[in-house]
């Protein structure tokens, strides 16, 4: 047992290391995302402030640069001219001594021509008569450019308008973006895991109805599945080994048991061979259990069940002591029904059940069997009116029934034998029901519905 729980832990662990270093390499491939977008964005921010025209504080360092005093006017270089009505931008030199504009380049009307030390203050705002202005150092005063009213507003960074919109619209993709890696993953990872844990369930569901099971013990739930191949491995070797120690065992006694039944008959004593019939019965119960333990396939021809019923009964008959009685009734709207089913399967149901009836009342009853319609399925009763069952067997057999449960319980193995576990297994591969009831004022009485 220590050796189990250590190997159990071990496969524990191992699993655990596995989905660590994937969720580990998940995170980190978002991240490695996120590295990458992140130095696009940096790219694309950094290339926002380098325009062919240059930025409007280096175009007012250029300018005060270009413009220069001769003969008592400033004359502005041809080139910074150029570059100035291109992007449809106006100048002023701004005296430091007077106030007023000794320079202008397309200075609009709008722009004062003289100006305060305490308007210096409002140019500083970046703003003049609506217009962005940029301001750079010169000799003689201070060198003011406009631009187009709407093309830079006043933030910390100077740029144009539509850089900002192309910084926001960045900025969103790329959280978009991260989100749909974000989702892609958890689908990806969460699609495969589906699709692993699908096969292990079906595997674990095979494998609790007998199933040989063989899953492929590679990727995430590997040391699962391998676990599941060692039990589906064992279990079938158990089954294997349990079914030929029953086919032996059944084998051995069979030949004294065919002398019993030979040495009975010539004897003439019906006891002794009343109960080597049941022996013999109780050896094809043992080996219609270990058939149909988990077997799902019976060999299904269509069965005229009128017909099935007298044949069997006619054939129980013949072996049925003198203190027992058995009466058929088969009603008219359902002599000519048939059904699918296994013959030899349905014979050891209805054999099984009377002989239920004979095992239970040892000083002897009356047996009915009856065929009827209910609906649409055919109805089989098999009665007695001998001692029945106690309520908590009765209630067991019908829980047990209705369920489906394949091992019977030790008080109804012990109370009725592998009997009526086998009449409802068979049942149950024939897709009907069944159900046990107490005859009042005394009996047992089965219903089938097929």
């Amino acid at each position: 047992m220590p050796g189990k729980r250590k190997m159990l832990e071990e496969i524990g662990n191992r699993h655990l290391r596995k989905e660590f270093i994937r969720i580990f390499v998940l995170i980190s491939a978002v991240f490695v995302m996120n590295i990458i977008l992140y130095f696009s964005l940096s790219l694309s921010m950094s290339g926002l402030y380098v325009e062919t025209s240059g930025s409007p504080e280096s175009m007012a360092d250029d300018v005060s640069s270009a413009l220069s005093c001769e003969g008592g006017s400033y004359i502005l270089s041809d080139e910074s001219a150029s570059r100035l009505d291109s992007l449809f931008v106006w100048g002023m030199l701004v005296s430091d001594f007077t106030g007023d504009v000794v320079w202008s380049h397309n200075l609009p009307d709008t722009v004062s021509r003289h100006y305060r030390i305490s308007d210096f203050d409002s140019l500083a705002s970046m703003n003049m008569a609506g217009y962005p202005v940029f301001m750079a150092s010169h000799p003689d005063g201070l060198v003011v450019l406009g631009y187009p009213e709407g093309s830079y507003i006043n933030v910390p960074v100077s740029q144009p308008v539509d850089n900002i919109g192309r910084i926001r619209n960045t900025v969103l993709i790329f959280i978009i973006v991260v989100i749909l890696i974000l989702i892609l993953l958890s689908v990806i990872y969460g699609w495969s895991s589906y699709k692993a844990l699908k096969g292990i369930v079906k595997g674990i569901d095979d494998l609790s109805i007998g199933r040989p099971v063989h899953l492929k013990d590679t990727g995430r739930f590997s040391a699962i599945a391998s676990c599941v191949n060692t039990a589906s491995d064992r279990l079938q070797g158990y089954s294997a080994h349990r079914k030929k120690w029953i086919a032996g065992v059944s084998h051995d006694i069979r030949t004294p048991l065919a002398i019993i039944l030979g040495k009975a008959d010539k004897a003439g004593d019906s006891d002794i061979k009343f109960q080597a019939v049941r022996i013999r019965e109780l050896i094809n119960d043992l080996n219609m259990y270990s058939a149909l333990e988990f077997s799902e396939a019976i060999d299904k021809k269509r069965l005229r069940m009128s017909a099935f019923v007298r044949n069997t009964a006619a054939d129980f008959l013949n072996a049925l002591p003198e203190e027992y009685s058995l009466s058929v009734n088969i009603d008219e709207a359902a002599e000519n029904k048939y059904i699918n089913g296994d013959t030899h399967l349905l014979q050891r149901a209805l054999y099984n059940l009377l002989y239920n009836s004979i095992v239970h009342n040892a000083s002897g009853c009356d047996m009915s069997v009856s065929l009827g319609v209910s609906g649409k399925k055919l109805k089989l009763v098999v009665s007695d009116n001998g001692t029945g069952i106690s309520p908590e067997i009765l209630k067991e057999l019908n829980l047990r029934s209705l369920s489906g449960t394949k091992i019977p319980d030790e008080n109804i193995r012990g109370a009725h034998g592998l009997g009526l576990y086998i009449v409802a297994e068979i049942i149950r591969l024939h897709k009907g029901t069944v159900m046990y009831s107490n005859v009042v004022p005394k009996g047992f009485r089965t219903e089938i519905l097929l």
